[in-house]
């Protein structure tokens, strides 16, 4: 596609306003084969945009003049020949997903007016969603929190009588798990500041627990629920403490997923894991996960959403695309 367009592209590592410039470059090449070219409307930002712009060498020739940002949403404005006539996501298609994490890394981005990307990394937008709702609902956010669902085993471990606590619960992947979760018929028990518990118990969270105001938080989890245990934490900030001191307040055939774990934290996890309780081990199961985004995870989300178990997406706020580096991430 021989045309400019603009873009935020990688100029240093570091935070995204010193990182980033906006520059007009070349538009992406015409899509090949089973390929589509999109037309972005809206991107979503996420933490793990700013980690890859901290962690991946600026250097690196494949990073020269690369763009940043993962999820998406716009318009199919062409389409490689292997994309059937008729496609759901085919030219004049409204698509949204997140960039894989080898396109990320050989140079594509989200901040820009278009991208090409393979029509199975692409999902239709709902109807009635919007771009902005879109491009945060199937992104990085929710893409994780099927992950987290996955790892516990499913839908059917979050049914009726299942009891799950959600750390982290207002932001962008808490919030989605605690939609899906108390849908299934899961009681949910969100941890949040104060000033955001009426939001999450309108998104399905049957008790709130403010970890400003308990400190230790485990010995305040232990006296609340001991005799309520649950049969999943999710762990959506990286709270090791939380794990350590989870026996008390996490059932035996229990688990603790985690998707935001601290690399300082890295040997006591692995004590916890593989030492015997009075040597540092915590008698939990627990998981770690890392997203890899795919088109396959962002149908399972579209799944959620016509089944009725993700309907709110939260908007924090709107950027145009010359105050894209604004963004708190």
């Amino acid at each position: 596609m021989d045309l400019p367009m603009k873009a935020w592209v990688i100029a240093h590592n570091g935070a995204p306003a010193k990182a980033l410039s906006l520059r007009t470059v070349s538009a992406p090449r015409p899509p090949r084969r089973a390929e589509v070219l999109v037309r972005v409307t809206h991107a979503a930002l996420n933490p793990a945009d700013h980690a890859y712009l901290k962690v991946i060498p600026s250097w690196l020739p494949n990073r020269w003049g690369a763009a940043t940002g993962l999820d998406f949403a716009g318009e199919v404005v062409a389409a490689g020949p292997d994309v059937p006539a008729g496609s759901p996501v085919g030219k004049g298609a409204k698509v949204c997903g997140a960039l894989s994490v080898p396109l990320v890394f050989w140079g594509a981005g989200s901040l820009a007016e278009y991208v090409t990307v393979p029509a199975a990394l692409v999902v239709p937008q709902p109807e009635g969603w919007g771009g902005a709702r879109s491009a945060g609902g199937f992104g990085v956010a929710s893409q994780t929190a099927h992950i987290m669902v996955k790892a516990a085993g499913g839908r059917g471990r979050l049914g009726p009588g299942a009891r799950v606590m959600v750390i982290g619960a207002s932001g962008g992947v808490g919030s989605v798990l605690v939609q899906v979760a108390s849908n299934l018929g899961a009681e949910v028990v969100g941890v949040c500041s104060a000033g955001n518990h009426e939001m999450v118990q309108k998104l399905g969270a049957a008790e709130m627990v403010d970890y400003t105001a308990h400190n230790p938080l485990p010995k305040h989890l232990a006296q609340e629920y001991g005799s309520r245990q649950f049969d999943f934490i999710f762990d959506c900030v990286g709270s090791h403490h939380i794990y350590v001191g989870s026996p008390a307040y996490l059932k035996p055939e229990g688990a603790f997923i985690n998707i935001a774990g601290d690399p300082a934290n890295a040997i006591g996890i692995m004590a916890g894991l593989f030492l015997p309780r009075f040597l540092g081990g915590v008698p939990r199961r627990y998981k770690m996960l890392a997203l890899s985004p795919s088109g396959d995870n962002a149908r399972e989300v579209a799944k959620w959403v016509q089944d009725g178990l993700l309907k709110e997406i939260l908007i924090d706020s709107e950027y145009s695309m010359d105050d894209a580096v604004k963004v708190s991430l």
